[in-house]
Parts: C-alpha cells; structure tokens; sequence
C-alpha cells in the first residue's frame, strides 16, 4: 500500500541542498505504520493548475494502484492573481481541479484525502490570521458537499499559532540569522516554509485530526494516544 502526497513546497521532499527547510510530507512517514509507504510528489510553488499542466499528477496517476492512497493539499498559489500559469479562482477553476484530482484518484481505485493549505506566520495586531483568503473555505466546502474527508490544517495551525503567540511560533520556520546553515549563508525571514520542527509538527497536526475521523487512511498511521513500548534494555550500548 502506498500514499501519494500532492501539493506545494510545505509539503515537499528536500534534499540537503536546500537544508534545513523542511516539509511536512518528507516527515510523514514517522508517525506511518511500517507496511505504508509514502511517495511524496508535492513540488515548490505549484498549484492546481500547473501541478495538472505539468503532468505531475499524471505521474501519480500512472503509479497509483487499486486501494493506494492520495493526501492533496494546495491553495498557497493559487491564489497569485498574478500568474495566469498557477492562478485558479476559489469558488470556480480551484474546486473543479479538486474534482478532477477526486475523479481521477476514483477511476484508478484509490481514494483521496484533503488538506488545506497550513497558515503562514502571518500576525496582524498580535493575532495569527488567515492569510489564504477562500481557498480553505473553497476546499471544505467542496469536501464536504462531495463526501470527502478534509482536514483543515489552515484552521488548525491558526490556532496554534495564536495559543503561542508570534514569537514562539517563529521556531517553525525558516526563520535564522546570516551563517547559520550553509545552503543559505543570508540571513532567512520567510514566514512560509518550515525547518524540521515546523514539519514535524504539521505531520503530527494532520494524523491526530485523521484520527478523529472516519476514513480509513488513518489506518495507516500510529495511534498517538498510546505510544508503543521500547525495550529500553537493548538499547545499551
């Protein structure tokens, strides 16, 4: 059994030449059961759009197999208003791509899950706000009418943000001073992308929401409410 991750850079596998960001599909796998595999598909600044225009969901397409599994978040571009080639309207272009990403996932075998787009760190007068305007309304609503499970990351990591205030909450990010890490020498303050911590956290987020549902994706991963046993004895070195 496999799971197929689709989305943005938040989501994606880095290599250790863009060290520390980190996204949070690259460290799902640790809160998976063994036997589940997990492919991580997701790519820096795509959207519905040009992921589908690019043929990358293609690509999963043509590995995906009867009983595998589809984990889709994106919304952080399309909304660039800007860029005709990511660009989707919320309530318009953006679900009909969600449908045709559902569609699809259905007529190989597979079943999808949704997510929406994590926050950024984004406060305004001390208050973590939404900043991905309807796009996280747009793929709820769109789930929800269409019998889908969605786990609304925006919503959630919102919250967090807000319980720990914006400064504690920086620690998620790629937030650092000049030198600190060789793959970027300059000093980083994007409020976007996530260091390990960050990723960790939102991977965490999205099972323990998963597990609070019905569907049968979050067989796939560990229960966090019982943590598994460790034979302390055979780790002595």
């Amino acid at each position: 059994m496999k799971i197929y991750m689709m989305g943005d850079s938040t989501m994606k596998y880095n290599n250790i030449y863009s060290y520390p960001q980190v996204g949070w599909g690259q460290v799902l796998h640790l809160f998976a059961k063994n036997e589940c595999l997990i492919e991580d598909h997701a790519e820096n600044g795509r959207s519905t759009k040009s992921f589908i225009e690019e043929g990358r969901f293609d690509t999963i397409l043509n590995r995906l197999q009867p009983g595998d599994y589809v984990i889709c978040q994106f919304g952080h571009n399309d909304e660039k208003v800007n860029d005709p080639t990511r660009y989707t309207e919320a309530f318009g272009t953006y679900q009909e791509n969600l449908k045709y990403f559902a569609d699809k996932t259905k007529e190989k075998g597979g079943h999808i899950v949704y997510a929406t787009s994590i926050t950024r760190h984004k406060f305004e007068n001390g208050v973590c706000i939404n900043s991905h305007q309807d796009y996280p309304r747009a793929m709820l609503e769109f789930a929800k009418k269409h019998g889908y499970t969605c786990i609304d990351l925006n919503q959630l990591t919102i919250d967090l943000y807000n319980k720990l205030g914006e400064e504690a909450s920086k620690k998620f990010h790629m937030i650092f001073p000049a030198g600190a890490y060789a793959a970027h020498p300059e000093a980083k303050e994007d409020h976007s992308h996530l260091v390990m911590e960050g990723a960790l956290m939102i991977a965490e987020t999205f099972v323990r929401a998963l597990a609070k549902t019905n569907d049968s994706l979050k067989n796939c991963f560990l229960d966090l409410q019982n943590k598994e046993p460790i034979d302390e004895k055979m780790l002595i070195d």
